[in-house]
């Protein structure tokens, strides 16, 4: 019995993920080829264990994935495009910063506070707006599964740049 019901909820989940990617990569295509990832099969795949691994840990029901991942597509690609523009201020290099003026630098650190709050009111609409959509646990839970799946990407990285470097220094 409790095979039975373990084998349908793995379905379940396996059906849902399935859907949800289709549906989430079907609306987010436009978002792809603003970002330029359009047709990268690496992309496309982290995108892909993303949708997965947030359905999963918010445990959506069809119903919540149905309304959520509109709201989330849309705001993924607001917040994608403000920090795009913010990188332009954020990925200065130590030999670039000396050579600044004083007013070129005060201009740099005033926009970077301007990028930050621009990434905060954003998430504070869209907090309101996940909060229509979801329950509040769920809410709280999709900021921790983002932070979780950002952890567990930054780890397959640093893994995979090991793998790489070990065969050379043999």
């Amino acid at each position: 019995m409790k095979t039975q019901i373990a084998k349908s909820s793995v379905t379940l989940l396996l059906f849902i993920a399935s859907l949800l990617i289709s549906v989430t990569t079907a609306n987010a295509q436009q978002e792809r080829h603003r970002y330029g990832q359009q047709g990268n099969p690496k992309y496309e795949k982290i995108e892909a264990q993303r949708v997965a691994f947030i359905t999963q840990e918010l445990n959506l029901t069809p119903e919540e994935a149905k309304v959520f991942w509109p709201v989330y597509n849309e705001y993924d690609a607001k917040r994608h495009e403000l920090k795009k523009s913010y990188k332009n201020y954020e990925n200065l290099h130590k030999p670039e910063i000396e050579k600044l003026t004083e007013k070129e630098a005060s201009l740099i650190l005033d926009n970077q506070i301007i990028e930050a709050q621009k990434l905060l009111d954003l998430r504070k609409e869209y907090h309101a707006k996940f909060k229509s959509v979801l329950p509040a646990v769920k809410v709280l839970q999709l900021y921790d599964a983002e932070r979780e799946f950002q952890k567990m990407l930054i780890e397959r990285l640093r893994q995979h740049k090991q793998n790489v470097k070990s065969p050379s220094e043999k």
